[in-house]
């Protein structure tokens, strides 16, 4: 039974022939749109990931900018320090220079002293002269204690300057770690800025091929779009010609039906059949025969 159903199916017309390639057509260039549309997203999903090492590369270098920088300011706040140091040190040399001539002149005045005082103690003189000479003594003691406050201060001078070459050390030896820090930071960004040009290198290739596959997209789905319209077109085709078909069959089962009852009419006319009942009696009381 199958086989005499497909034996006697229809052949199919030009426009379902038609309507069928545009839609096989249409189904290739869908197929095809999806391969394309898949490889853009893997290589946008590729770009993303490289500007995400990009990101993460800029993020780290800022990090190193900054550590840079701080070391940068301690590095030059510690140089100025040791400058500074610098010149108070050659200021208080210029200062000690005098230390041996005010040495020489606390003994002078000492010998000088204890030679007036020899001289009050072992000479006879006038009360005059006595007092002159106890009112210079006082002097000289006097002269000898600004004298001595001078060379102590002197003194603490030549110490501290010995100081101040330890500090001077200290802060140039930190202002060195520092600077050697400033040059790693620096090295560190300059490896992380060449990775990084190499990898917008790659990013913008990546875009660039992005772009055409997406182009290829929107060319291959205007295509299928166009087999779409067509195949929607015979298939208006198609239904506007079913309808036809059918309108017209419809006419002919009408007349073919109102056939029928014209004929139905025309046979089974009860005056027809009465007349007709009428006749053949009449035939038979005539001795006559009855055709049915």
């Amino acid at each position: 039974m199958a086989q005499k159903k497909r034996q006697q199916r229809k052949p199919k017309t030009e426009i379902q022939r038609s309507e069928e390639r545009f839609q096989d057509r249409r189904n290739e260039y869908n197929t095809e749109a999806r391969m394309l549309r898949d490889e853009r997203d893997a290589i946008h999903d590729q770009r993303g990931k490289v500007m995400q090492k990009i990101l993460a590369m800029r993020d780290e270098m800022k990090v190193h900018s900054q550590a840079k920088q701080r070391s940068m300011q301690s590095r030059n706040k510690l140089r100025d320090q040791a400058r500074k140091l610098i010149a108070a040190k050659q200021a208080r040399r210029k200062d000690g220079k005098d230390g041996k001539g005010l040495r020489y002149t606390v003994e002078a005045l000492m010998s000088e002293i204890m030679a007036s005082e020899r001289r009050l103690e072992t000479t006879e003189m006038t009360i005059a002269k006595e007092r002159a000479l106890l009112e210079r003594i006082s002097i000289l003691r006097r002269s000898l204690g600004e004298q001595q406050s001078s060379l102590e201060e002197q003194e603490h001078l030549y110490a501290e300057v010995g100081e101040l070459d330890q500090s001077i050390d200290e802060r140039f030896s930190e202002a060195d770690q520092h600077h050697l820090e400033v040059v790693r930071l620096a090295k560190l960004n300059s490896k992380l800025y060449d990775k990084m040009t190499e990898l917008m290198k790659e990013a913008a290739h990546l875009s660039g091929e992005s772009d055409k596959k997406h182009q290829e997209f929107v060319d291959v789905r205007k295509r299928a779009d166009h087999q779409h319209e067509r195949a929607m077109e015979m298939l208006d085709q198609l239904r506007t010609h079913r309808n036809v078909a059918r309108e017209e069959q419809q006419a002919r089962w009408k007349v073919v039906r109102d056939r029928r009852k014209e004929v139905k009419e025309a046979l089974y006319d009860d005056k027809k059949l009465a007349a007709a009942a009428d006749d053949a009696i009449r035939e038979l009381m005539l001795g006559g025969k009855i055709s049915l």
